[in-house]
């Protein structure tokens, strides 16, 4: 019971680092892919129960909902609310790269941070939506699972559209 023994435990449930899961919750298209996975059979869930903040994949609709209300769910949503350590900080810290620092800190408090905010209100309300009949979406075989996956590639290849479109008028002006 050494050293080594304890160095086992410390990496053996590696998740993603804050600054990672930060960059998934920064972007739209991040969020959408994330919450809406075509189905793995690999994953636990087929992959359809994931939580973007854990980096976890639940086995049901109901262990997803507890999860949520869970202590170390809440523990690593207060833990995102703040702008992850980065190597930038670092260097800010002794006197290095002062004006990119300062510029990424202006970028943030501008743009990422209000937009962020407004993400994790969406992905929380899908996730109430979503969660709202756990019970009936953990009885549904597998089959109904798959018709469902169909539906979520149709919705995602919409979704995809929709962006390239809106892409497109943002080129044109």
């Amino acid at each position: 019971m050494g050293k080594y023994s304890v160095m086992r435990y410390k990496t053996k449930r590696r998740t993603k680092d804050l600054d990672l899961i930060y960059n998934d919750l920064s972007s739209a298209d991040r969020i959408w892919k994330l919450t809406n996975q075509p189905l793995d059979e690999t994953k636990a869930g087929l992959g359809q129960f994931y939580c973007i903040h854990c980096d976890k994949y639940c086995e049901t609709a109901s262990a997803l909902k507890t999860h949520l209300k869970g202590k170390v769910h809440k523990r690593r949503v207060k833990e995102l609310k703040d702008v992850p350590y980065t190597q930038e900080t670092a260097n800010a810290a002794i006197g290095l790269d002062m004006e990119k620092f300062i510029a990424r800190v202006q970028n943030f408090q501008t743009i990422v941070g209000p937009e962020k905010q407004v993400l994790e209100k969406d992905l929380k309300t899908y996730l109430d939506k979503q969660l709202v009949n756990a019970k009936e979406m953990d009885k549904l075989s597998y089959l109904d699972k798959l018709n469902m996956g169909e539906k979520q590639k149709e919705e995602e290849q919409a979704f995809i559209a929709q962006q390239n479109s809106e892409q497109a008028a943002k080129d044109k002006n």
